[in-house]
C-alpha cells in the first residue's frame, strides 16, 4: 500500500491521534500561544463589556421596577379582610346564632 499511495503525516495525525502526532517548531509553536494570548485578551475585554452592559441593564430595571411601585401605591384600593384589626374591618369572631351544641 505504502508503495502506491503518498501518506501524508497530517492525515496519519488526524486519522490516528493516539498513534501519531505533528511535532511543531519552535516558531510555529511561538506563533500559537501569541495568538493565543491575544485571543484571551479579547476574551476578557468581551466579558468585561458584556458585564458592564448587563449592570446597567438591572439599574435600568431596578429604576423601572421602583417607579412602578411608587405609581401603584397610590391606586391600590382597600380590601375587607375578616380578622383584620381595622375598626371598619369584619370582627374576627363572629358569632353563630340559633345554634347549640357541639
Amino acid at each position: 500500500m505504502s508503495c502506491v499511495t503518498a501518506v501524508e503525516g497530517e492525515w496519519l495525525a488526524e486519522l490516528g491521534p493516539m498513534f501519531f502526532s505533528i511535532k511543531e517548531s519552535y516558531e510555529s509553536s511561538l506563533k500559537r500561544r501569541q495568538r493565543e494570548r491575544v485571543d484571551a485578551l479579547k476574551m476578557d475585554k468581551e466579558m468585561e463589556k458584556k458585564e458592564l452592559e448587563e449592570e446597567k441593564q438591572r439599574e435600568k430595571e431596578k429604576k423601572a421596577s421602583v417607579a412602578r411601585a411608587g405609581s401603584s401605591s397610590s391606586r391600590r384600593s382597600v380590601v375587607a379582610t375578616p380578622g383584620r384589626a381595622v375598626s371598619n374591618a369584619t370582627p374576627k369572631f363572629m358569632r353563630k346564632k340559633g345554634r347549640i351544641g357541639f
